[in-house]
C-alpha cells in the first residue's frame, strides 16, 4: 500500500479555477495601471525645474509596472494554468484507461501476466 499514490483531480480543478480568478483580477489591475495613472501636464504644478523630471520618472515607473511586472506575472500565471490543466487531463485520461483495462480484465476473466 505504501507504493500507491492518488491524485486529487478536484484539487487540480480548484487550482485552475483560482488561477483563472487571479488572471481576471489582474486584468482590472492592468487596466488601472494603464489608464488610471495618466499624469497630465500641470497636474503637479507648473514652471518649476523638476516638473519634467517628475513626469519622466512617472512614465518610466508606469512602463515598468506594465511591462516588467504585470506582463511577466500574467504570462507566468497563464503558463501555470495551462500546465496544471494539462496535468489534470493526463491524470484523468490515465485513470480512465486503468478503469477500462480493469473492466476488460474482469469481463474476460483473463489470467494476469505477472512477468
Amino acid at each position: 500500500m505504501a507504493d500507491e499514490y492518488k491524485v486529487d483531480l478536484d484539487r487540480l480543478d480548484e487550482v485552475v479555477r483560482k488561477l483563472n480568478g487571479i488572471t481576471n483580477d489582474m486584468q482590472c489591475t492592468k487596466g488601472k495601471a494603464t489608464s488610471n495613472t495618466y499624469l497630465p501636464r500641470g497636474a503637479l504644478g507648473e514652471k518649476f525645474d523638476e516638473e519634467d523630471e517628475l513626469r519622466q520618472k512617472h512614465e518610466a515607473l508606469k512602463d515598468y509596472i506594465e511591462n516588467q511586472i504585470l506582463k511577466k506575472l500574467e504570462s507566468f500565471i497563464k503558463d501555470l494554468t495551462k500546465k496544471t490543466a494539462a496535468t489534470h487531463g493526463r491524470y484523468q485520461d490515465k485513470e480512465q484507461e486503468t478503469a477500462n483495462a480493469m473492466k476488460q480484465g474482469r469481463r474476460h476473466d483473463a489470467p494476469l501476466n505477472m512477468s
